[in-house]
């Protein structure tokens, strides 16, 4: 029994010592372009037939037809307004919940929408990602701090896109702010009894665009609809009037 453990033993070693190293001497690397002059995979492309056929058909549903090109803005467009438009009407609708407010992060915005024909691909175009529709409880202060926020640096990316509301602001941020319910509070009124419901990304909710505070607001209730969804089907039922849309701006950015 020994010999034979012995014997495993050596040829172990004996097969270890015979072991091969190989060592990189060089790489090379060539760029395949695809392009037109690549074969079409006939097979591949039949079995794909049927889904783009489908996905095709989909995207390419009119929701409504727009009288002008519409472009995002600073301080304020019309495309800005609309899209926070779009976002309250559908929060409210999806959760039954009197929303207050609704807010958009400029650089979520993606693409512009066209005079004409307004597809479904346009919407997917304006809002690739797959972003959720968050409801935020804040307390006046909290809401004071939001809004200043996003108005304080329209340099870069960080721009007050809201729905529901009008405010004025100077050099030092919010001076008042009117609900379209007829509320009307000055800055300084805005008192931490005080609660109100912001619609808006669950990116920014999560302390996107340096929204880090928003972490800390008295509710959060992630409601699971993509954004992107509430925009169809706002563009859809705008659609079914039969009537082309003319958004325009109406001076709810005020400065001072």
């Amino acid at each position: 029994m020994r010999n034979l453990f012995g014997k495993l033993i050596l040829a172990c070693l004996l097969l270890s010592g015979c072991r091969t190293n190989y060592h990189l001497t060089g790489q090379t690397a060539q760029r395949l372009e695809v392009n037109q002059t690549v074969a079409t995979d006939s097979s591949l492309s039949q079995m794909l037939q049927p889904y783009r056929q489908r996905l095709d058909q989909t995207m390419n549903e009119v929701l409504v037809q727009s009288a002008v090109r519409l472009d995002k803005a600073k301080p304020e467009s019309a495309l800005n307004n609309l899209l926070a438009d779009a976002l309250l009407i559908q929060a409210r609708q999806r959760t039954g919940q009197a929303i207050d407010l609704s807010h958009l992060n400029y650089g979520g915005i993606r693409n512009s929408l066209p005079q004409g024909p307004i597809r479904v691909s346009h919407i997917f175009e304006v809002m690739p990602f797959d972003n959720k529709i968050t409801i935020l409880t804040l307390n006046g202060p909290g809401l004071l701090q939001f809004l200043n926020h996003f108005i304080s640096r329209e340099a870069g990316e960080r721009v007050l896109i809201i729905g529901g509301a009008r405010v004025v602001a100077n050099a030092s941020g919010i001076e008042s702010i009117a609900f379209s319910d007829g509320r009307t509070f000055q800055a300084s009124a805005l008192q931490p009894a005080q609660t109100f419901k912001v619609a808006l990304s669950d990116y920014i909710a999560e302390g996107g665009d340096d929204a880090f505070f928003l972490k800390n607001a008295q509710k959060r209730e992630d409601t699971g609809f993509l954004i992107r969804e509430a925009f169809i089907d706002y563009f859809r039922q705008l659609g079914k009037s039969g009537q082309p849309i003319n958004p325009t701006i109406d001076g709810r950015i005020t400065r001072n």
